[in-house]
């Protein structure tokens, strides 16, 4: 009888103390789609997390347990397992979250955006498909809060006019930036536009994770990979401009146009091995003449998923482009203001139409690794070449040399996420333009994002060191001066109820000045660029109290996001109208040949001249979803405010200014952008709308400013933009601009669509001097296959 007990008690006690096994995979409940890093926790006895192809395995002690399957974008699942025996296998299939997009770019790991504490609005790839757009500059336009100047973006007012020359905000491409070595711009055309999983831009500070040039904001363009099934798209577009409104404009005899497509395809070729094949390719004949472009571009995606390391993925990306394009930068007149100054003949010395024969070539090697302990270890690196040679002897060749080792743990126990890493690049730059010249940089961040009940806090930190040529970092704190600028960032969101979110976030921001900025000599028409090889970097601050509500209606679902925000510059790199007179040149008229050439001895140079602070009310709505069974709306849209005033009350400076507020050169108070689109069956129409206020202040030269110039009155306004006190004086009341569209699927293979952009033909502009599109018709085929 003894023996009988002791052995039914061993057997029981052996029972319990059998570990199982459970196996399976995670799918999306609707689209059938692997997903990775989908966390499987059982209650009070840990978790575990889908690998790359959504498969998990763990072990667990055998009993019944509580199991919450979650990732974020998807609704959570719980439900209650039995664990008996040696192996059980189940699959889970998660539902997608129409309230929470998932975001890379505000914490450098995928979450949901009601985890992130500043502002952040996502672009999905079909308005960029449904608006036929042709390059991403395009569409940043269309994002609330943001304009584009020239290349230029500018987020709630951080940027005006640079002419051409550094950027305070970082454009990323799959977290790797974008921006040349050189002028440290953005390449609007050569980033890839057919093959983008979604964009997501982020308002405010963002330097402790991303660096130099995120001080004012990030732009993450996020390519896409392969799903299950292969698949391919090409689209087809033919756009032609009509007569602009006023007749004077009209240039041409035959209206000029545009034609391009572009296409992608994309494949897992085993199991183990993905591909992402895209091109795209525009022939265009300018509305403004001379401004025509040729181009063509491919790019290609790997990723490689290892048979013998498991969790180890590596692969190459790669992007290449060829580019003839003419730059249009000042106009003859205001009532000839599609001709450009000095006439569109590249071999008329006095035109100031640059024709510039490029190409762009990037190569993105990089490595994925997450161990036995769930930690992530990535290794990213990019080189990105930029060659330009023009007609005015303005060539240059940059090369750009980044590489990041990020790691990453989360901490279950703790629902602690530590994200840290090391990043350097180098940049090596040859140019007539420019002169020959290199630098380097070196940074290192830690940044630390905790749950905690309804709560998510995140805090971090960034160093950084930089030079360029002999000149190194010097950042003065008090009566000390660092070698490195160190910058910080916290950030706070509270559920006040499901999918309401109030958020708090303030973060610091910095810029080093680019190579054009600092070593840039040249004319452009009667305009003089002169360098500044002393120029430090700038700083600068921003912070924000938000509140995210999300909106749920049937199967329509989407979120209005309300911020109040503040930015604050300090030795802020702005471009100022200075005389500069060399040692011993006496200013005349003439020379003995009889040109004038004070012109040469006055223009713009980058100067530490700004202190500034914008504040202002920044909303935007956002939402997709169905209707009736047969209507589904789409909408993206919002309203900016912004009080953008400088805080330098240097009389001289404050001089160049057209009007005598206080406000920001080259910027808006009011913006308002809206897209709203209806699917009806087979049928889509969709509008979208683009409001700004009136640019109250300019460069002062510009504005026709008469000066002595060593007893010499010029009128430079005459000289650089003629027309433009005139033009700006019946123009002030700001801009509206309305596009529509229309389409219809034939089937799943074929769409066909129709738009107009800029309906009413209304005639605008950008900064000064620079009158856009006239109304434009547009026909656009997609294939798929």
């Amino acid at each position: 009888m003894k023996l009988f007990t002791f052995c039914l008690f061993f057997s029981v006690f052996s029972s319990l103390a059998q570990n199982v096994i459970i196996s399976g995979n995670i799918y999306d409940y609707t689209t059938l789609e692997s997903l990775p890093t989908a966390g499987i926790i059982l209650e009070n006895a840990g978790g575990i997390r889908s690998d790359f192809e959504g498969h998990f395995e763990g072990e667990f002690p055998a009993g019944t347990y509580k199991m919450k399957v979650k990732l974020p974008g998807y609704v959570s699942k719980d439900s209650t397992i039995k664990l008996s025996g040696k192996l059980v296998k189940f699959n889970v299939y998660l539902k997608d979250d129409q309230l929470q997009d998932l975001v890379v770019a505000a914490g450098k790991f995928e979450q949901s955006i009601e985890e992130v504490s500043v502002s952040m609005n996502v672009i999905k790839p079909a308005l960029i498909e449904n608006k036929a757009t042709i390059d991403c500059e395009q569409i940043i336009e269309q994002v609330p809060g943001l304009t584009v100047q020239d290349g230029q973006v500018s987020i709630r007012g951080g940027s005006g006019f640079a002419y051409g020359a550094g950027s305070r905000v970082l454009v990323l491409v799959d977290e790797l930036p974008f921006l040349s070595a050189d002028a440290g711009d953005v390449k609007w055309n050569a980033l890839p536009i057919e093959n983008i999983e979604q964009i997501e831009i982020i308002k405010g500070a963002s330097s402790v994770l991303y660096g130099s040039s995120a001080l004012n904001g990030i732009i993450n363009i996020r390519t896409k990979y392969p799903r299950e099934e292969p698949e391919t798209r090409v689209n087809l577009h033919h756009g032609y401009y009509a007569d602009p409104k006023r007749k004077e404009l009209k240039w041409w005899s035959s209206n000029p146009y545009y034609y391009g497509g572009n296409f992608y395809h994309m494949r897992k070729l085993s199991k183990n091995a993905d591909l992402v094949l895209g091109g795209n390719f525009l022939s265009s004949i300018g509305y403004r003449q001379g401004e025509d472009e040729d181009r063509i571009r491919f790019n290609a995606n790997t990723r490689f998923r290892s048979r013998r390391v498991e969790n180890l993925s590596y692969g190459l990306n790669t992007n290449i482009q060829l580019a003839r394009t003419g730059v249009f930068v000042l106009w003859e007149t205001d009532s000839s203001g599609y001709v450009p100054a000095g006439g569109a003949d590249p071999n008329d010395p006095n035109t100031t139409l640059t024709f510039q024969d490029g190409w762009r070539l990037n190569f993105d090697p990089y490595v994925s690794y997450t161990d036995a302990k769930n930690n992530q270890h990535n290794i990213r690196t990019r080189w990105y070449r930029t060659d330009n040679q023009n007609n005015q002897g303005r060539g240059a060749t940059a090369d750009l040399y980044y590489g990041e080792y990020q790691f990453q743990k989360y901490y279950d126990s703790l629902q602690l996420n530590l994200t840290t890493g090391v990043s350097s690049y180098a940049n090596v730059v040859n140019s007539d333009f420019y002169g020959n010249h290199k630098g380097k940089n070196f940074g290192a961040f830690v940044q630390l994002d905790k749950k905690w009940k309804k709560f998510n806090f995140n805090a971090g930190m960034r160093v950084e060191y930089f030079k360029v040529d002999t000149a190194e970092t010097r950042y003065q704190i008090g009566e000390t001066e660092l070698p490195i600028v160190p910058v910080f960032r916290s950030g706070v969101t509270y559920k006040l109820f499901e999918h309401s979110i109030l958020r708090a976030s303030w973060g610091q921001g910095f810029r080093f000045p680019s190579i054009a900025e600092k070593f840039a000599a040249t004319n452009i028409g009667t305009v003089s660029i002169f360098p500044n090889t002393s120029l430090q970097p700038e700083q600068g601050w921003s912070a924000e109290l938000g509140f995210k509500q999300g909106v749920k209606v049937g199967k329509w679902a989407g979120y209005i996001d309300v911020a109040a925000f503040i930015t604050q510059y300090s030795n802020m790199i702005e471009f100022v109208f200075e005389e500069f007179i060399p040692e011993g040149v006496v200013p005349q008229l003439s020379d003995p040949d009889g040109e004038n050439y004070l012109y040469d001895l006055i223009g713009f140079q980058a100067q530490n001249s700004e202190e500034a602070r914008i504040t202002g009310i920044d909303m935007s709505i956002t939402g997709k979803g169905q209707l009736t069974d047969d209507l589904s709306m789409t909408i993206f849209g919002g309203y900016t405010y912004m009080n953008p005033i400088t805080l330098n009350t240097d009389s001289a400076y404050l001089a160049t200014f057209s009007d005598s507020t206080t406000t920001l050169k080259y910027r808006y108070r009011h913006l308002i952008k809206g897209d709203i689109q209806f699917d009806y069956k087979k049928w889509s129409f969709g509008v979208s709308s683009r409001y700004n206020s009136f640019m109250e202040n300019i460069d002062e030269t510009f504005n026709n400013l008469v000066i002595d110039f060593n007893g010499f009155p010029l009128s430079l306004g005459d000289q650089v933009l003629p027309g433009l006190p005139a033009y700006r004086a019946a123009n002030n009341q700001g801009d509206l601009v309305f596009d529509a569209r229309t389409s219809y699927s034939v089937n799943e293979q074929f769409k066909f669509a129709f738009l107009v952009n800029n309906v009413a033909n209304r005639e605008y502009t950008g900064r000064p001097g620079n009158i856009r599109e006239p109304r434009t018709f547009i026909g656009q085929i997609t294939l798929n296959f």
